[in-house]
């Protein structure tokens, strides 16, 4: 809630790999139109909710307080415009001069449509009742809320966090009618709205949409990896343009995606096809969330230290190579741009040695989960890989390998010799 203008509460998500994601819910009401639920994120404890608000001036504050309060505005065109205009403007000096702030009611909850009701747990980027957060006009602010965990099967929600939709100079944020993507039956599919029928599982199934800025509603360039029921077998990937357009073309069986761009939160997502299906396919676009951090840069690890200037990859043993100009975000699989110049060569090398065949692989330093670190290393060198295919380079010249934090070139004592641990080399075979 917000004194004053504004009740502010918003949440995000982070939950296991497998978890029912309802991205941009509908929502049949609310209390105030400048709230946005970007996704809603079922997992094995909690129902989170991702939202984001932008705090109005006061101004637009004072408008928005006239519209829903109809008498008071109709008394003031009564006034003579010089008192009408006096009293506009005490009004305005009131809600500037007033502290903005937000929080989150501790009493709030979940209700579904037979009555059953869901207590809120915990809050994170936004405080809880009665402490509040300063808030400035012209910002967005991005929050995450948890709930009790919904029962599959609860595909409407309201979300209460009063009876009252303003109390004593509070507005507080309720919404009605909330869709949530929670079957009874667990698994994720296409809108029931949509013709679905039974498919052979060898049938190509076409799965296409767009990346999306959850904030501002503009396309995004991402990664998109597809793996295997099980999580970890990679499918299929794709690294989308700037029009966020992605698509895949897969036997109808269950997935799991991860997508991971630049400055905005991770997601990922299972996505049932293996019982159910579109005859024509299925378009879904996938919103993601800027970093709470939004206004700082996005911290880049680099793989190498990159003293050199050329692109040339650093030659480590006769048939040995570093790739010492590729670049990844802290934790992340994505390729940065940077990246692209050596790689770029390589291509061209390849090309012109049609006779090699390589082996990339991923490197780590011994921070975190070994298991964790082994896949991160997967992933990247695997996405070297694609990057080369896309270049014109045949797949089947280039193998690729994760090799996590099993093969340290130097000690895992200090933050130096980590990074040099943390790279990307290739291996001629042939």
């Amino acid at each position: 809630m917000k004194k004053v203008l504004f009740f502010m509460l918003a949440f995000t998500a982070f939950g296991p790999a497998f978890s029912q994601i309802t991205p941009n819910p509908k929502v049949a009401r609310k209390s105030a139109d400048y709230v946005f639920i970007n996704k809603i994120e079922i997992t094995d404890q909690y129902t989170i909710l991702s939202m984001q608000a932008v705090i109005r001036s006061a101004k637009e504050s004072l408008k928005d307080f006239l519209d829903k309060n109809p008498k008071q505005k109709q008394g003031l065109q009564m006034l003579d415009p010089a008192m009408r205009d006096m009293i506009l403007k005490g009004m305005m000096g009131e809600l500037q001069g007033g502290e903005n702030t937000i929080s989150f009611q501790p009493g709030a909850y979940l209700k579904s449509k037979d009555g059953r009701k869901f207590k809120f747990i915990k809050a994170t980027d936004i405080p809880v009742a009665p402490e509040r957060k300063n808030v400035e006009a012209g910002k967005k602010y991005f929050f995450k809320v948890y709930f009790e965990k919904l029962p599959k099967g609860v595909t409407t929600v309201d979300l209460i966090e009063n009876s009252t939709d303003t109390s004593d100079g509070f507005v507080f944020w309720n919404f009605q009618g909330i869709s949530v993507n929670n079957p009874a039956n667990g698994i994720s599919r296409p809108e029931e709205s949509e013709p679905l029928a039974y498919k052979n599982d060898t049938e190509e199934f076409k799965l296409s949409g767009k990346v999306i800025d959850a904030a501002t509603n503009k396309p995004v360039p991402a990664r998109i990896i597809c793996y295997a029921e099980d999580g970890t077998t990679i499918v299929d990937s794709v690294i989308t343009s700037k029009s966020g357009y992605y698509e895949f073309l897969l036997p109808a069986q269950n997935y799991v995606y991860k997508i991971t761009s630049p400055g905005y939160d991770a997601m990922e997502e299972v996505l049932g096809l293996k019982n159910f299906k579109n005859k024509q396919g299925f378009e879904r676009d996938i919103f993601l969330e800027p970093k709470a951090s939004e206004s700082e840069e996005v911290k880049k690890e680099e793989i190498l230290t990159p003293e050199e200037e050329t692109v040339e990859p650093e030659k480590i043993e006769e048939n040995k190579f570093r790739l010492n100009k590729v670049y990844f975000n802290i934790g992340e699989a994505v390729i940065l741009e940077e990246s692209f110049p050596q790689l770029d060569d390589l291509a061209d090398h390849l090309k012109e040695n049609p006779e090699l065949r390589i082996r990339i692989e991923g490197h780590t330093d011994n921070q975190g989960d070994p298991a964790l670190n082994k896949k991160l290393s997967m992933e990247r060198a695997y996405n070297v890989r694609e990057y080369l295919i896309k270049e014109g380079i045949a797949g089947k010249r280039i193998e690729f390998k994760g090799m996590g934090d099993t093969k340290p070139v130097s000690p895992n004592d200090t933050e130096e010799n980590r990074k040099k641990n943390r790279r990307v080399e290739y291996t001629i075979l042939e």
